[in-house]
């Protein structure tokens, strides 16, 4: 079981590396942990209930009819190039096998690739998500979960999203 100890066990190391060098990475940027961060908000057509109670922890739950998008979204556009990675922790809920892509967009313009996440029955799983692999081009303000598929999917749940 991953709980939250877990989730954030790889970030304190980040940031406690991050400040023993002489150059320093760019501070963690986190988007929602038991709540939506401010300066981010949440958007699209999905269905969802922030700060749903779920074992310890405070995810959004999140449903999606076919082709349904989900976002979190920020008004000031960020540059991703300071940051390496995008994790975020997906929990499948009771039926798992969740599958969206995630990419990141400017406004309506998808300024990245897609990538396929997975989410597993019963369970918390923590993606690292390498931003090379998003290939983001310039400046973002949106993060993007869309199904990809005509179907309704069983409700998941989203926590920690977050640039480091």
């Amino acid at each position: 079981m991953l709980n939250r100890r877990h989730c954030m066990a790889g970030l304190t190391g980040v940031s406690l590396f991050g400040l023993a060098g002489l150059a320093r990475a760019a501070d963690p940027l986190l988007v929602y942990a038991d709540g939506v961060m401010p300066g981010w908000w949440i958007g699209g057509w999905a269905g969802n209930t922030p700060q749903f109670p779920l074992g310890d922890q405070k995810p959004v739950e999140i449903t999606m009819e076919g082709w349904n998008v989900f976002t979190f979204q920020t008004g000031k556009p960020l540059d991703t190039a300071p940051f390496k990675t995008l994790t975020i922790v997906v929990h499948g809920g009771e039926t798992g096998k969740q599958e969206f892509k995630i990419s990141a967009k400017l406004g309506d313009k998808q300024v990245s690739q897609e990538l396929n996440v997975k989410c597993v029955k019963g369970e918390w799983g923590r993606v690292d998500i390498a931003l090379s692999r998003l290939k983001i081009k310039g400046l973002m303000d949106t993060l993007s979960l869309q199904n990809k598929s005509p179907d309704k999917m069983a409700p998941f749940y989203v926590n920690y999203v977050l640039f480091q």
